[in-house]
C-alpha cells in the first residue's frame, strides 16, 4: 500500500491517525518511541490518555490496512521505503546527485518535484526545504542543458512559492536573459530588492547584485536575438539536437517533410546555442534572397540607406557585415540551393542552421541532418506536455492511438495537443472517437492557424502537373507501400524522384516508396475532387493487373480439399519473378491484401476475386495465411453480393470453405461449402457444383461422416471426369482413404493408385506424394511393413523436394510411425521433431495434435510411460477441442496401453471400452482390433 505524506495524507484517515502515520512514515522502518510519537502529535501538554488514544489510533491504522507493528519501545511502520512518497522523493533526489548525464538528472528531479502535492503534513519546513533545494538543483540542470525558454514558467512558480529564496531568483534572472529577456531579467531584480528589504531588512547578496550588473553589461551585446518563441514543450530529437549542440559552426541543413518539426529543431538549437553566439541569433523565413539579406542587414544594425540595391551587392555587404563575429542564423523554409549562397557568411565562426523541404543538392560543404516522424512514445510524450494535465496519463492506450492516427508528425500531434487543450472537459478518447474515420482525420488536424492540410496544400501546388497527378495517383491508390512491380505499371519513376525531392514520398528500400498516412489521406482528397471517377477506378484496376501478372507466375498447385477456377483478366505474366518466393510474400502480403480490398471497397468485383483467389494458390493456402485469406476473401465477398454475380459469390464461398477446413473449423467449412454448391447448381455450373462437392466430401471425411463423404466424394468425381483430373485426383484421393478408413484395402489401393496417376498427369506433385502416402499407410495397417516404407519413403523424398514444410510434416509423420512399429526409435524421433515443427510453424492444429499423438507412441514403445500418458493427453485434449471422435478414439486406445503398462487395469479398460463404442458406431477398420490391444496389453496390467 503506498503512503503519501507529501500533502494531505493518503491513504486517508482521521486527523489524528493522519498525523501519526505521518510520522511514523518519516521514520519509516524504524522502531518511533512511544513518548517521541506523544511530542511529536499532542506536543508538550498531552492528554493525559494519550497512551490510550495512541493504541485507538494505532488500531484504526492497521484497521485501514497499514502495517503498522508494535515493538516494545514504540511502533513501526514496516513497508517498502519505495511505497513511501517521501522516501522515493530522498531516493531520487540522491540518483539525480550522482548522475553525470544533465538530461537524466533533470529528468530524476523532475519525477521528485511531481511527488509533492502540498505542505507536508509533519515537519512541514524541514521537508519544504529539501524540496527548495530539489527545486534548484533542477533548474541548474535545465539551464546547463540549455533550456532556458522552457524552465522561465516554472521557475516563475517556484520563486512565488519561496519569495525570500535569492538563489532561486538569481536562477530565474539568468534564464530570462540567456533567453533574450533581458529587460524581463532587470524587472526580476528590482522585484527581489523591494521584497527583501520590505520583508527582511536588507539589500540583495553580492552574488545577485553581480548577476544584475552581468544582464546589464551584457545587454549591449545580445540586443540582436531576432528567434522566434522557442518551443516550451520540445520533445525528442536528442539525436539530431546533439549533433548541432556540438557543432562549431559551419552550415547545417535540416531537411524532411511537411509538419515534421524542422523550424522547432532549428529554432529550439538556436536558442540553446545563444551564448556561443553572442553577436546576434537570426531568423529569416525566406521568399526571396534579396528580401532575406535586406532583414539580415538591418538585423545586424546596418543603416537602410546603406542597404545597396542589387543582390550582389548585398550578399557582399552581408559577409564583410558577419566577417569576424560569431552570429547563429537559421534559414527557414528554403526551396531550393540558390537561394541560399548569397545569405551564408565567407568566414568561419558563425553556425547557418537551414529548414528544407527539399534534398540537398549543389551546396558544398554542408552537414545534412534528415528529419522523419517522431516515434511512438515521444509522440505520447509531446501530446502530455502540451496538455500539462493528467488525461494522457489517465487513458494512455487512447493517447497512443491518437498519436498513431496522427502518424507521429509533430504538427498534426500539436494540433490534437491544442484542440484538447482549449478543451478542457473532453477526455482523449473523444478525440480518438472523432479522428477515427479516414474521412474526416484531416477536418479534425484544425487548430487556429495550424492545420495540416493547408500546411500539404503549400506543397502541392509547388509541384508540376504532371507530379500533382502522380500525387493523386499514390494518394487513391491507398496502399501502405507502392514497389517497383506496381509502380512501373502505373508511372515514371522521374516523377516519383520529383515527388521525393518535394517530401511528399519516402523512398523505404530498393525501388519502394511510401506516403506518409496523412499525406495519403489529403492526395486521395485531390484525386476524389480533381479526377474523373473511370480514371481513379482505372488506376486500382491495372495496379490489380500488375499484381496479378506477378503473382500468377508464383501459384502452385496445391493438395487442397477444391481445385482453382480461375476467370481471366488477360494478365500477363511478369518479366521476372522473385528469386526467394518466402521472402516476396511475407514482405508484399499487407500491401496485396490491401490491394484486394481497394478493388472492393471500389466495386471492382471481378479484379478483388481474381487476385485473391490467385493469392491463395500462390501463398495463402501454401503457409496457411489465414488472417489474410479472410480478409481478402470476406472483402471481395463483399463486392461481389453489390454485383449480384452469383457465380463469383459461389467461387469465393469455396475458397472460404477451403480456408476453414485447413483451419480444422469443419462445421464452418461445411456451411461454405453447401451454400457454393446451390449456387452452382442453381445456375447450372456443374464444374462449381463438383468443387464445392469435393470440399463437402473432404470435409465430412474428417468428420467421420463415411457415407455422405462418399456419396459428395462420387458425384464430384462424376462431374469432373471429363475436364479436370486433378478435380478427379481429389476425388478418388478422398474416396482411397475413406476405403483404407472402413478396412476395404482392396478398394483402397486401386483408388489411391488411380488418384496418384491423375495427379501426375495433372503435374501436382503434393498429389502424387499424397496419394503415394496414403497407399503406404494401407500397407503400414496390413502390416505390410517393407511396402509401406518403400511408399512413404518415395512421398516423403517428393514432398522434400517441394519446399512445402506443412505437407512434409505429415509424409514424415507416417514415415517415423512406421520406423516406429520396425523398433528404430531414434529416426523415428528425428522425423517427428522436424514434423512438429513444421505443422507448428504454420499453426496447423490437426497436424500438431497427429504428431503429438505419435510421440506419445513413442514413449510407450521407449518404455518411458509417465511421458507418454502425459503427451497423450495433450493429444486427447487437441482432438476434443477440435471436434475429432474417430482420432480421440484412437488415442484413447494408445493411452489405455500406457494404463496397462502402469497396472492400472480399470483405466485402461475404461479408455478401450470408450474406443471401441467409438469404432463401432462409425465401422471403422479399428473397430476390429481392440481385441488384439487387450490381448497385447492387458496381461501386462495383470501381471503387475
Amino acid at each position: 500500500m503506498k503512503v503519501r505524506i507529501l500533502g494531505p495524507v493518503e491513504p486517508p484517515v482521521p486527523p489524528k491517525p493522519a498525523q501519526i502515520l505521518a510520522v511514523l512514515a518519516v521514520e519509516c522502518g524504524r522502531v518511533v518511541p512511544v513518548d517521541r510519537l506523544i511530542d511529536l502529535v499532542w506536543g508538550e501538554q498531552p492528554p493525559p490518555q494519550a497512551r490510550k488514544s495512541l493504541q485507538v489510533h494505532i488500531s484504526s491504522l492497521r484497521r485501514a490496512g497499514l502495517p503498522v507493528e508494535h515493538r516494545a519501545t514504540g511502533y513501526v511502520l514496516n513497508a517498502d521505503l519505495d511505497e513511501v512518497d517521501l522516501h522515493l522523493f530522498r531516493k531520487l533526489v540522491s540518483q539525480a546527485a550522482e548522475e553525470p548525464d544533465l538530461r537524466v538528472r533533470a529528468a530524476r528531479l523532475t519525477e521528485a518535484l511531481r511527488l509533492w502535492r502540498g505542505t507536508p503534513a509533519v515537519f512541514a519546513q524541514t521537508l519544504d526545504g529539501q524540496r527548495l533545494a530539489a527545486a534548484e538543483a533542477l533548474v541548474d540542470a535545465e539551464l546547463a542543458l540549455g533550456r532556458h525558454a522552457e524552465i522561465v514558467e516554472r521557475l516563475g512558480i517556484f520563486v512565488a512559492e519561496y519569495p525570500l529564496a535569492e538563489r532561486l531568483r538569481g536562477q530565474l534572472m539568468t534564464a530570462l536573459a540567456r533567453a533574450g529577456r533581458r529587460a524581463d531579467a532587470m524587472r526580476v531584480f528590482r522585484e527581489t530588492r523591494k521584497v527583501l528589504v520590505d520583508e527582511l531588512g536588507v539589500e540583495p547578496g553580492e552574488q545577485l547584485q553581480q548577476l544584475y550588473r552581468d544582464v546589464l553589461e551584457g545587454s549591449r551585446d545580445s540586443r540582436r536575438n531576432y528567434l522566434p518563441r522557442d518551443a516550451g514543450d520540445f520533445t525528442g530529437r536528442d539525436r539530431e539536437l546533439g549533433r548541432l549542440l556540438d557543432a562549431d559552426g559551419g552550415v547545417w541543413w535540416v531537411e524532411g517533410p511537411a509538419g515534421v518539426g524542422k523550424s522547432a529543431l532549428a529554432v529550439h538549437a538556436a536558442h540553446r546555442l545563444a551564448d556561443r553566439y553572442p553577436d546576434g541569433q537570426l531568423f529569416v523565413d525566406l521568399h526571396s534572397p534579396s528580401g532575406a539579406l535586406d532583414a539580415l542587414l538591418r538585423a545586424m544594425d546596418v543603416p537602410g540607406e546603406r542597404i545597396p540595391e542589387s543582390a550582389e551587392e548585398r550578399a557582399a555587404l552581408w559577409r564583410a557585415t558577419v566577417g569576424g563575429r560569431r552570429v547563429v542564423i537559421v534559414l527557414d523554409g528554403v526551396t531550393s540551393v540558390s537561394q541560399v549562397r548569397p545569405l551564408l557568411p565567407g568566414t568561419p565562426g558563425c553556425l547557418t542552421l537551414i529548414t528544407s523541404r527539399s534534398r540537398l543538392c549543389g551546396l558544398e560543404g554542408v552537414h545534412r541532418i534528415p528529419l522523419d516522424v517522431l516515434d511512438g512514445d515521444e509522440a505520447v510524450t509531446l501530446l502530455g506536455r502540451i496538455l500539462g494535465d493528467d488525461r494522457v496519463a489517465d487513458e494512455p492506450a487512447e493517447a497512443r492511438e491518437v498519436a498513431r492516427l496522427c502518424g507521429y508528425l509533430p504538427l498534426a500531434v500539436r494540433i490534437t495537443g491544442a484542440r484538447l487543450a482549449g478543451r478542457a472537459h473532453w477526455p482523449v478518447s473523444k478525440l480518438l472517437q472523432r479522428l477515427s474515420g479516414e474521412r474526416g482525420r484531416l477536418d479534425e488536424l484544425v487548430a487556429d492557424d495550424l492545420a495540416v492540410r493547408s500546411t500539404l496544400e503549400l506543397s502541392y501546388r509547388s509541384l508540376d502537373d504532371d507530379v500533382r497527378r502522380a500525387y493523386r495517383v499514390l494518394g487513391f491508390l491507398g496502399l501502405p507501400e507502392v514497389p517497383s512491380f506496381l509502380w512501373a505499371h502505373l508511372l515514371d519513376e522521374d516523377v516519383l524522384d520529383r515527388l521525393v525531392d518535394a517530401r511528399l514520398l519516402d523512398v523505404t528500400g530498393s525501388a519502394r516508396y511510401r506516403m506518409h498516412e496523412l499525406v495519403r489521406l489529403h492526395a486521395r482528397e485531390l484525386a476524389e475532387a480533381e479526377d474523373p471517377r473511370e480514371e481513379r477506378e482505372d488506376v486500382v484496376r491495372r495496379a490489380v493487373v500488375a499484381a496479378l501478372s506477378t503473382v500468377d507466375g508464383l501459384t502452385e498447385h496445391l493438395f487442397l480439399a477444391v481445385p482453382r477456377m480461375q476467370d481471366s483478366l488477360g494478365v500477363v505474366r511478369a518479366a521476372t519473378r522473385p528469386t526467394d518466393k518466402d521472402a516476396w510474400f511475407s514482405r508484399e502480403e499487407p500491401l496485396l491484401t490491401r490491394l484486394v480490398e481497394r478493388a472492393a471497397e471500389l466495386g471492382l468485383a471481378r479484379h478483388a476475386c481474381q487476385l485473391a483467389e490467385a493469392l491463395v494458390f500462390a501463398w495463402f493456402g501454401l503457409r496457411n495465411r489465414y488472417e489474410a485469406w479472410e480478409r481478402s476473401h470476406t472483402a471481395a465477398l463483399k463486392a461481389v453480393w453489390e454485383t449480384g454475380d452469383v457465380r463469383l459469390e459461389a467461387v469465393l464461398r469455396c475458397s472460404l470453405g477451403q480456408m476453414n477446413y485447413k483451419r480444422d473449423h469443419l462445421v464452418e467449412a461445411r456451411s461454405w461449402f453447401e451454400t457454393a454448391r446451390t449456387l452452382f447448381v442453381n445456375i447450372g455450373d456443374k464444374h462449381g457444383e463438383a468443387v464445392a462437392m469435393n470440399g463437402i466430401g473432404m470435409v465430412c471425411r474428417e468428420l467421420g461422416e463415411y457415407p455422405p463423404a462418399l456419396a459428395a466424394l462420387g458425384r464430384a468425381r462424376e462431374l469432373l471426369e471429363s475436364d479436370d483430373p486433378e478435380g478427379v485426383a481429389h476425388a478418388l484421393y478422398g474416396i482411397g482413404s475413406i476405403k483404407r478408413e472402413l478396412g476395404d484395402d482392396a478398394a483402397a489401393f486401386e483408388t489411391l493408385a488411380t488418384a496418384e496417376s491423375c495427379y501426375r498427369a495433372a503435374r501436382s506433385r503434393r498429389g502424387e506424394a499424397l496419394a503415394a502416402r496414403g497407399t503406404g499407410l494401407v500397407h503400414r495397417a496390413r502390416g505390410e511393413l517393407d511396402l509401406a516404407e518403400e511408399h512413404l519413403v518415395r512421398a516423403h523424398e517428393m514432398v522434400t523436394g517441394t519446399g512445402d514444410a506443412l505437407l512434409g510434416g505429415y509424409t514424415a509423420q507416417a514415415l517415423a510411425k512406421l520406423l516406429l512399429r520396425k523398433g528404430l526409435l531414434d529416426p523415428a524421433e528425428t522425423l517427428l521433431r522436424q514434423a512438429m515443427e513444421g505443422c507448428h510453424d504454420v499453426g496447423d492444429r490437426f497436424g500438431e495434435a497427429l504428431v503429438r499423438r505419435t510421440l506419445g507412441e513413442w514413449r510407450l514403445v521407449a518404455g518411458d510411460h509417465a511421458g507418454a500418458r502425459a503427451v497423450l493427453t495433450e493429444a486427447l485434449a487437441a482432438w476434443d477441442d477440435l471436434g475429432l471422435p474417430l482420432w480421440r478414439a484412437r488415442t484413447l486406445r494408445d493411452l489405455g496401453a500406457v494404463h496397462a503398462c502402469r497396472g492400472d487395469v480399470a483405466d485402461a479398460d475404461r479408455c478401450w471400452d470408450e474406443a471401441a463404442g467409438v469404432f463401432a458406431r462409425m465401422g471403422t477398420r479399428e473397430s476390429g482390433e481392440v481385441a488384439q490391444w487387450r490381448a497385447r496389453w492387458r496381461p501386462a496390467a495383470i501381471s503387475r
